[in-house]
């Protein structure tokens, strides 16, 4: 008669070498597809230190697969999409037609931003930093916007 066997409670670190507490490994995507318990050969520790050595050695690409996915999860496009766009619009923005200036604190510039309407979702073009958010403050309110163009024809300085 065969008996189960118990499920171990700890792991050998293939990386470091230490045997740790399963709670200290990740579940591998072999899991996810399994639904099964399978644990990651490093614990979470080493897994980090690599991950951080990757994304020091690939800083580009990185930065690149953080917009792609981005792209993706909020407004649905692939970054090639996201380039044809670019390219359509000549590189600038879709309302001043002026190239992106904004710079990140990293120094980075920033990308032009992918405008869409909030309450359908649909994607409506690129726009540089300032005019995304000044869309933004107005809440996309039309009425709002004219006012202000109203507003400011008023005041129009004669010079």
């Amino acid at each position: 008669m065969k008996f189960p066997r118990p499920l171990p409670t700890e792991k050998r670190c293939g990386k470091c070498g230490e045997t740790k507490p399963l709670d200290q490994y990740s579940l591998s995507r072999k899991a996810t597809e399994t639904q099964r318990e399978v644990y990651r050969s490093t614990c979470k520790t080493c897994q980090a230190e690599q991950a951080r050595a990757w994304f020091h050695a690939n800083k580009e690409r990185a930065k690149d697969n953080r917009h792609a996915h981005a792209m993706r999860s909020t407004y649905g496009i692939t970054p090639e999409q996201y380039q044809r766009m670019v390219d359509a619009q000549g590189g600038v923005c879709a309302i001043c037609q002026k190239p992106e200036t904004s710079v990140h604190g990293s120094g980075t510039q920033f990308r032009l931003a992918v405008d869409h309407c909030h309450s359908g979702g649909a994607v409506r073009g690129l726009l540089c930093q300032r005019c995304n958010r000044a869309l933004g403050l107005f809440g996309d309110d039309v009425t709002l916007m004219e006012a202000a163009i109203s507003y400011l024809e008023r005041h129009r300085s004669v010079t």
